[in-house]
């Protein structure tokens, strides 16, 4: 069993390094747009904007995916050692 304690600790990780690519790529995409709008009279950065919303919001779906399995994961735990005794 703690081999498997193992492996949802680094999914949980996993999940973490994952959201905080995300939210990097989501400022990186900001920038980029920030950069590109003095070219395109603002137009750069109207386009990149949604690009970024998405990242951000994928970082939180990937980060609140990640809680909820350890959530559950503690709550089987707590409930298979109240029913052991």
């Amino acid at each position: 069993m703690r081999e498997f304690d193992d492996e949802i600790e680094k999914a949980v990780k996993r999940a973490g390094k994952a959201a905080g690519w995300m939210f990097a790529i989501g400022v990186l995409t900001l920038l980029l747009g920030l950069f590109a709008s003095f070219g395109t009279y603002g137009f750069g950065f109207l386009v990149a904007l949604p690009g970024a919303g998405l990242m951000f919001a994928l970082g939180v779906i990937i980060n609140l995916q990640g809680m909820q399995l350890m959530e559950t994961w503690r709550q089987g735990c707590r409930d298979a050692e109240t029913s052991e005794r």
